[in-house]
């Protein structure tokens, strides 16, 4: 009996120390710092995978930090009625969730979901992949918003098209020096907000010749066509939403796209991104998505650290871009790129063959 007696009261000190247990994990999770973070697109998304990979960089020391991810979807799906219900759901999550720091990533993150924030005393937005204005988001001033803008290296994009020449050219810059390029875009919003900078930049001695939006892949195919001996360099960024045709909605596959670019232009095609070259394009020199989504990361781990508010911390511009090459289209090209272009792509692992 009393054997019984002491197993009985074993067994309820077991559990009121287990209890005990759980009610201060539950409690050190609670109290712990809440950081989400909202995408625009989808997680298989090339840019958002390697925004992602910035992010981590930090992120994976934040043992101390609660963390989630929500990702609206909205480069496959953008038609009003898909954007109204992500906006909405994801506001649902950040309201559920309650994050103290909010990482937005991309222009939808903010239009749809951060800008409903602005100025909450509770939460504080860092922002990332804006290539436009912050503006319209109600950010200027907003003691609870910092973050680092989305700014294409038009500086390094025109250094690179300087230094390629043609095998049996002479390496002179007189040479280079009227080398036309065009901008051609696809119709999402995202890449026409680049438009203005590409046209005011100072190209010279480069000219730029002008941009077009192709509305549908069948417009896409007709400017290329029409280009031949118009240009010397086709720059493009995205061809991410191109429908099919006028009549066919649905969006050809960016691996498509930029095979038949490829394939059919006579002219160089080089990428605003680093992902143009992996769906096929010969060169591409992009803003760095690792800077982003680290610069953004360290954004929030200094506010929550330092226990301050986010406008204390200025807004950054990119710095950094990635250059990525495909060895076999600039063979095919007969051009020549210099030996430290393929040194800096094979060190990012943004050089194919």
């Amino acid at each position: 009996m009393e054997h019984q007696k002491i197993f009985t009261l074993s067994r309820i000190l077991s559990l009121i120390l287990l209890a005990l247990l759980m009610v201060t994990a539950i409690t050190f999770n609670i109290n712990k710092p809440r950081i989400m973070i909202l995408h625009s697109y989808h997680p298989d998304y090339a840019w958002t995978r390697d925004v992602n990979v910035g992010l981590n960089r930090i992120a994976k020391t934040w043992n101390n930090y609660s963390l989630i991810w929500h990702h609206m979807d909205t480069k496959k799906h953008n038609d009003p009625e898909w954007l109204t219900k992500a906006g909405l759901v994801a506001r649902r999550a950040i309201d559920k969730w309650e994050p103290h720091v909010l990482i937005a990533v991309d222009d939808y993150a903010q239009k749809l979901a951060a800008k409903f924030y602005v100025d909450d005393p509770s939460i504080s937005i860092v922002f990332a992949g804006v290539n436009g204005s912050i503006e319209p988001y109600g950010y200027v001033g907003a003691k609870n918003v910092t973050g680092i803008l989305e700014r294409r290296q038009l500086g390094a994009l025109k250094e690179t098209l300087l230094s390629l020449k043609k095998v049996g050219e002479v390496d002179t810059l007189e040479s280079r020096k009227n080398l036309r390029l065009f901008y051609l875009m696809d119709p999402s919003v995202s890449v026409q907000r680049n438009q203005k900078a590409i046209e005011e930049y100072a190209w010279k001695p480069l000219q730029y010749a002008g941009s077009k939006v192709a509305e549908n892949y069948e417009q896409w195919q007709q400017i290329i066509q029409e280009l031949e001996g118009q240009v010397d360099y086709v720059v493009l960024a995205n061809y991410r939403k191109l429908p099919r045709s006028s009549t066919d909605k649905t969006f050809v596959p960016s691996k498509e796209v930029m095979s038949w670019t490829e394939q059919n232009a006579i002219m160089p095609v080089i990428g605003l991104n680093v992902f143009n070259v992996e769906d096929g394009a010969m060169l591409s020199v992009g803003v760095s998505p690792y800077e982003q989504g680290e610069v953004a990361a360290k954004m929030a781990e200094k506010i929550i650290n330092k226990k301050i508010q986010a406008n204390q911390i200025p807004v950054e511009s990119s710095q950094q871009f990635i250059i990525a090459m495909r060895e076999s289209d600039v063979n095919k090209r007969q051009l020549i790129v210099p030996s430290i272009y393929e040194a800096f792509s094979r060190a990012t692992a943004t050089y194919y063959d």
